[in-house]
């Protein structure tokens, strides 16, 4: 019997560390990434379809990606990627940063600086966006576990738009609850709503008339007024 249990011991040996699986980054280094769960950062905001100056001057390439942190903890984003695909496939490198997105927090990325955006938390030359086209942003981790899509590659844009007059970006419905980046109501057009705090403030001023839209800001009522506007009914 002594014997048959050595055995038994010996088949049940501590089998090590396994290396089949990706780590957990912490974030804790300065400019270090944490590691993401699905669903705990999203992309809440898009304007695909280029910024508006007040005197009516339009630049396609004015464009921004807005993230929201819904997690538990603050999260560094560095290295993470967005990747579009539909008409056009690209992926795009969130730059290193050695800060971290509070919890409820939302950061964009702008295409450029000089435009309508001057206050984007980073700026990114390459982004670029399809001007109506079909197109879904993913955003993934640094060890690109999925976080939630925005939009579908085969479906023109949930919502926004450019209408000769003013751009819109596309929202998303921040307290609908069980609705998906990847699913068309779970998006709306930026509108005009009061609201208690100006949210548009992030807009240079000689934009505003014109580019109606949210970055770095909670995000206007849907129409509605109920899910994306935090009032409970």
């Amino acid at each position: 019997m002594m014997w048959m249990l050595a055995v038994l011991i010996g088949c049940n040996a501590d089998p090590g560390e396994t290396f089949q699986q990706v780590g957990y980054r912490n974030g804790l280094e300065p400019g270090t990434p944490n590691s993401g769960e699905r669903g705990s950062v999203k992309i809440s905001e898009v304007l695909w379809s280029g910024a508006v100056r007040n005197d009516g001057t339009w630049d396609p390439t004015d464009v921004f990606i807005e993230i929201r942190n819904e997690s538990a903890r603050p999260v560094n984003v560095s290295s993470w990627q967005i990747r579009l695909e539909g008409t056009h496939y690209k992926t795009f490198v969130i730059p290193t940063v050695d800060w971290k997105i509070g919890v409820g927090e939302h950061v964009f990325i702008a295409h450029k600086n000089n435009g309508c955006f001057p206050d984007a938390d980073w700026v990114m030359p390459e982004l670029e966006l399809p001007f109506g086209d079909p197109f879904r942003l993913t955003l993934v981790d640094a060890d690109e576990r999925l976080m939630e899509p925005a939009g579908d590659k085969y479906m023109p844009p949930f919502a926004g738009g450019y209408d000769l007059r003013v751009s819109r970006s596309m929202e998303k419905a921040e307290l609908m609850f069980g609705a998906r980046g990847g699913e068309p109501h779970a998006w709306h057009y930026y509108t005009e709503a009061d609201v208690d705090v100006p949210n548009n403030d992030k807009v240079a001023e000689g934009c505003r008339e014109r580019t109606l839209a949210s970055p770095g800001r909670p995000n206007s009522p849907d129409y509605s007024g109920s899910f994306s506007s935090g009032e409970a009914f």
